[in-house]
């Protein structure tokens, strides 16, 4: 797991699983989300290629 943090600074953790079709990216894994499509804090879409 790593923690990464939105554009706006709210910190996302996000882990990374090697699956048959490739690594999949999983967001909050802690809270047991699959994929976690927007920023809790500023509502902006979350993407792995935008996170800091």
């Amino acid at each position: 797991m790593q923690q990464r943090y939105c554009e706006c600074g709210h910190p996302v953790t996000v882990a990374y699983v090697v699956t048959d079709k490739g690594i999949k990216h999983l967001y909050q894994p802690r809270a047991k989300m699959i994929k976690l499509m927007q920023c809790p804090a500023c509502g902006k879409p979350i993407n792995i290629d935008n996170l800091r």
